[in-house]
């Protein structure tokens, strides 16, 4: 689907500058509501929020209990430049008075990636409903394009407290982030937005089950339906990516963003208990195993722990691959290697001793004897409470007990 821009905004875009005469707006601080457009009856609501700083202004996205920091800011006349986090994006809008007119751009996909985008200063209080039943909680069993060959599954988790929703959905190969929305009567509205994925999700409760739709960007949407079931289990994370028959090694030489090769047969991995990451920059769960490893990296490389990532794109232009490796390594102050492995759609045959590489992030664990011992796909991300904290936890003390082998 094509959106098609104001004039106005894109003479905006070209020119950045102010007409004579023109009495500049006042960006203020306060509450935005924004909306990004993913199709025609789809709309993806957030919250910007601005604060006024001694020097700057500070804006921040928020997805219910998640508080982002936004990376970057600018301001050219009546020109608004945001880039919202570490990922290849940006919004590009238009001030005027107490509103936003403009659009998302996702650098990191393939071709042209343009969302329209919207935001009104809030000035009242919002009116809440507290007479809702509280339908929407709990754990249940969900499927996405059920029937068909594209089906999958997962797990809602649910929290309702009058017209307010939140919770995620957890799959076999991570989580759907912080999701917020509204209950009205007998329809739920779940949304996310981290600065690169754009997740909406809408059901209605009919009886016992729930039917509904699911937005990813513009690019993806399908129906999926949810039955409440407390028992409700997913297969063992450890059990979906695994070695083919006759290999128990990994073995790769890939390019870190200064060409240079960086090999599993290095010196540096010999005889060490070693982490090899499968991520993206475009990946937020990725980020968040991300900030599982440094610290760990940290406290146990001088009892033998080395990491390495191993990138994947959706595109394979070198200046691009660089810039998004130099641009991870700084904002995460990366103590160990990052290199690039080549386009997501190719992942699975440039690591060919694997039998498939089903998400972003997969973890591989390897021993001090250079062994596989262990294949996670995915991540139980921080918006899983207790299942995050069970994550991290397992993962830690597999580490820690190979490390004293």
């Amino acid at each position: 689907m094509k959106f098609f821009l104001p004039l106005f905004f894109s003479i905006a875009i070209v020119t950045l500058s102010l007409s004579k005469g023109f009495s500049q707006s006042e960006f203020k601080a306060g509450t935005w509501n924004c909306t990004l457009q993913l199709q025609k009856d789809a709309a993806l609501p957030f919250i910007l929020e601005v604060k006024d700083s001694l020097k700057e202004k500070k804006l921040f996205i928020v997805n219910g209990e998640e508080k982002i920091p936004v990376q970057s800011f600018k301001r050219n006349g009546d020109s608004i430049f945001i880039v919202p986090s570490v990922f290849q994006t940006e919004i590009r809008a238009k001030l005027i008075s107490n509103s936003l007119s403009g659009i998302f751009i996702d650098h990191a996909r393939v071709g042209e990636y343009i969302i329209p985008f919207r935001a009104e200063l809030k000035t009242v209080p919002e009116k809440k409903n507290n007479f809702i039943p509280n339908w929407f909680y709990g754990k249940w069993e969900v499927h996405f394009s059920p029937q068909t060959a594209d089906s999958s599954s997962a797990i809602g988790i649910f929290d309702q407290r009058f017209d307010t929703a939140r919770g995620t959905f957890l799959t076999t190969t991570g989580d759907y982030r912080f999701l917020i929305g509204r209950v009205k009567i007998d329809t739920v509205t779940l949304s996310a937005f981290d600065g690169a994925h754009l997740f909406l999700f809408i059901g209605v409760l009919n009886y016992n089950t729930i039917d509904g739709m699911f937005w990813s960007g513009k690019h993806w949407t399908e129906p999926w339906t949810a039955t409440r079931n407390e028992n409700y289990k997913l297969p063992d994370a450890s059990s979906l990516t695994f070695l083919k028959k006759g290999f128990d090694k990994i073995s790769f030489s890939f390019p870190d963003k200064d060409s240079s090769i960086i090999s599993m047969s290095d010196e540096r991995f010999k005889n060490k208990v070693t982490l090899v990451q499968i991520t993206g920059t475009w990946c937020p769960n990725c980020m968040d195993e991300t900030r599982v490893l440094i610290p760990l990296y940290n406290s146990l490389h001088s009892k033998g722990l080395e990491t390495v990532a191993l990138d994947f794109e959706r595109k394979d232009d070198w200046n691009y691959v660089r810039t998004a490796l130099t641009h991870e390594q700084e904002v995460f102050n990366l103590p160990y290697p990052i290199v690039f492995g080549g386009l997501t759609k190719n992942s699975s045959a440039s690591l060919p001793m694997l039998n498939t590489i089903l998400g972003y992030p997969t973890l591989i664990i390897i021993d001090k004897k250079g062994i596989v011992r262990k294949i996670i796909t995915g991540i139980d991300g921080p918006a899983t409470g207790d299942l995050y904290e069970k994550w991290r936890d397992n993962f830690q003390n597999t580490v820690e007990q190979l490390l004293a082998e």
